[in-house]
């Protein structure tokens, strides 16, 4: 079979494509034909070396996928065979034909959710779902969703729109803003733009980008607001970051983070057959960018790279597009 494997630290170019045995349940396992893989800034991330997920070179990265399962290992309930299901690699492994996954770690996938949605939704929205709702958002509370166009961030555009909040997002270009625009958010700042066109003062602000430009976004917090950290695609914050909180401690802000690493693989269950049902309703939308076959997969890391996509990219073991 065909995988994808990271030969070295570093650009693109360092992805090949290898054959490999095919891999064998073992007990508790269920072997899945993949039909599709999700990619986002983790796979970017592990590629160039910069992510605890890849510690040396020579790992398949790749971190949900779904397909269907086609054999079990011993221990293993036997209506899985034959059954469409979603899974979060923590380890990587997905850019794959075919992949062994611990049977407690499959989702079933309902039949009005195709494998593109359950992949183009997946990681992203789950962390947008479980982080918003952590949010006391109500329909009077004005919202700034940071890094509003990237995998995560229109997913938290989608749920503080969901639950009522005006939601002011962010994003780079007069096109990506009209699409945020078709997803929820109320008005967006463009942030090449030296002002910000929206309230002096934010209840609820969730941001994905962290980084140096952290420290200015703490002025524009409300009394008793809400700041959430649910990704970090901008990097860390100027290290003093934390004294601007401090400087504004008499407004009495409450910080929250979320990482769906600390979920357990119950709650990740529930929140996903959660997920499936705001999407099959229309309340949720899987934004896709594109669908390409795995072979490109060196020309979906570029795209990422230079910030072109707006939704996910999809890969395609079968070739498929």
């Amino acid at each position: 079979m065909k995988l994808v494997c990271v030969s070295e630290f570093g650009p693109p170019e360092a992805l090949r494509i290898v054959d490999a045995p095919e891999p064998v349940p073992a007990a508790g396992q269920a072997l899945v034909a993949i039909e599709t893989i999700g990619l986002g800034y983790m796979d970017t991330a592990a590629r160039r070396g910069e992510s605890y997920l890849a510690s040396s070179p020579g790992f398949v990265p790749g971190y949900e996928v779904a397909g269907t399962v086609a054999a079990i290992g011993n221990g293993v309930d036997a209506s899985w065979l034959g059954r469409r299901v979603f899974a979060i690699l923590r380890q990587g492994g997905g850019c794959a034909e075919r992949l062994t996954v611990p049977a407690n770690e499959l989702i079933p996938l309902p039949d009005d959710i195709s494998c593109e949605n359950a992949v183009a939704a997946g990681l992203n929205a789950l962390v947008a779902q479980v982080g918003v709702a952590r949010l006391p958002i109500t329909d009077t509370d004005q919202v700034l969703v940071r890094g509003a166009g990237g995998g995560i961030g229109l997913m938290c555009v989608q749920y503080a729109a969901l639950r009522g909040g005006t939601v002011v997002a962010t994003s780079s270009s007069r096109e990506r803003g009209e699409r945020l625009l078709a997803l929820g958010a109320s008005s967006i700042w463009n942030r090449l733009d030296s002002d910000l066109d929206g309230p002096a003062a934010f209840d609820i602000m969730i941001d994905t980008i962290i980084g140096p430009d952290l420290p200015a976004f703490f002025d524009r917090l409300g009394d008793n607001a809400h700041y959430l950290f649910c990704g970090g695609v901008g990097g860390l914050p100027p290290a003093d970051f934390g004294m601007k909180l401090i400087e504004h401690f008499h407004k009495s802000p409450t910080v929250h983070a979320f990482s769906l690493n600390s979920a357990t693989l119950d709650e990740v269950a529930r929140e996903a057959a959660i997920l499936f049902e705001h999407i099959a309703a229309g309340r949720i939308s899987s934004v896709v960018d594109s669908v390409m076959p795995m072979a490109d997969i060196v020309a979906a890391h570029r795209k990422l790279d230079a910030g072109q996509a707006f939704g996910k990219i999809i890969l395609r073991p079968d070739g498929g597009a």
